[in-house]
């Protein structure tokens, strides 16, 4: 788990230079105040989380949710360079770097689903309580 931890986190770190330039380069129509602030916060917020999460706490279950932040992201993706590819005249540079955004989601999706299920030899499973087998008595 150690080894990948620092692949999941230089990889959120390009996702978010990545995502940083593809929203320079912007899209055709300007969103809302509250669809841009749900953008915002879903391109580098979100993700800054994630990373500061990873890089601070260490904690097993981030590296599970940065994979269906990843998994959301590549189908959010997906559906742009559809939409992207059906227009009259695709912008080479939205297409290019979502392709970009595309690949480095699905690299955290692998990395990270084997940074979560990975187990230390020297660890074990977490205790839990055992089960009452005992029926109660019909009487």
């Amino acid at each position: 788990m150690e080894a990948t931890r620092p692949v999941v986190i230089g990889l959120l770190v390009a996702l978010i230079a990545v995502e940083a330039s593809l929203f320079m380069v912007g899209s055709a129509a300007p969103p809302s105040t509250i669809q841009h602030g749900v953008l915002l916060g879903f391109l580098f917020g979100f993700p800054a989380l994630l990373l500061g999460g990873l890089v601070v706490t260490r904690q097993q279950w981030i590296v599970m949710v940065a994979v269906m932040y990843s998994t959301v992201a590549l189908a959010l993706d997906l559906a742009t360079i559809v939409q992207e590819a059906g227009q009259p005249s695709p912008r080479p540079v939205i297409v290019a770097l979502t392709l970009l955004s595309s690949l480095l989601n699905f690299l955290i999706m692998i990395f990270g689903g084997r940074c979560a299920f990975t187990v230390r030899p020297d660890e074990r499973p977490p205790g839990g309580r055992h089960p009452n087998l005992q029926f109660p008595s019909s009487s």
